[in-house]
């Protein structure tokens, strides 16, 4: 349009170069851009089915890309929920575990507990029955002091009764001598009371009992009767 307008016009002498150059330069322009339209416009027009089949395309992966999106978010969905679960599942076990630790060292505290109380009431069972050894061990340290202090005592006494008895029994012959009663005198009985009080001092004494070997014989009585007294020396007559 712009050519067919710019044809009629006539110019001045002066201005006649340029104006054709320059319309020459726009027919030029002109009839690049129609060209270059009518091309595009042939293009377009054989690339139409192939474009729409390409947005079908990239319309059938765009909805397999927002289903797969979709899925990939259920099994995302999924997996935490069983993640949730297992996780939950591994807690409650090692709760009930940890439940069951504390049960069984509950129960061995108790069983330790009740041993060390066993064992606290047998030591101080054996600690009384140590203190009663004790106490029994001293009584019969006594006792056996006591019975050491007695068979001394004894054996001072056995000495003592004997010589007491010794004594006595010198004493009464002496008497019965002053008194001119040994005529009356049992020398038989005399030798025997004399006898057994040895072979009893020997006894006591822990020594051999006597043989009395070598002692005097009694005489009998025919003999005493014979032997004459002895006669008192009278004084002489005046």
């Amino acid at each position: 349009m712009s050519a067919k307008k710019a044809a009629p016009k006539k110019a001045a002498p002066g201005e006649n170069d340029d104006e054709v150059l320059f319309i020459k330069s726009n027919k030029r322009q002109a009839a690049t851009a129609l060209a270059f339209s009518s091309k595009k416009k042939s293009r377009a027009s054989g690339s139409t089915p192939r474009a729409m089949s390409q947005l079908f395309h990239h319309g059938e992966r765009m909805g397999d890309h927002a289903s797969l999106k979709a899925y990939l978010a259920e099994l995302t969905f999924q997996l935490l929920e069983e993640k949730d679960n297992v996780l939950a599942k591994e807690k409650d076990n090692v709760l009930a575990k940890e439940k069951d630790n504390v049960l069984a060292k509950e129960k061995e505290i108790k069983a330790l507990r009740l041993k060390v109380r066993n064992q606290d009431e047998a030591g101080a069972m054996a600690a009384a029955e140590n203190m009663s050894l004790r106490e029994q061990l001293e009584q019969r340290e006594e006792e056996v002091c006591d019975l050491r202090c007695a068979a001394k005592t004894f054996d001072a006494e056995k000495t003592m009764a004997l010589s007491g008895a010794i004594v006595v029994a010198c004493w009464e012959l002496m008497s019965e001598w002053l008194n001119n009663q040994t005529d009356s005198w049992d020398l038989d009985g005399a030798l025997k009371q004399y006898k057994m009080v040895k072979t009893s001092e020997a006894e006591f004494q822990g020594l051999p009992a006597p043989t009395f070997e070598g002692e005097p014989s009694i005489p009998s009585g025919t003999e005493t009767e014979k032997t004459p007294e002895p006669v008192t020396d009278d004084p002489p007559a005046s």
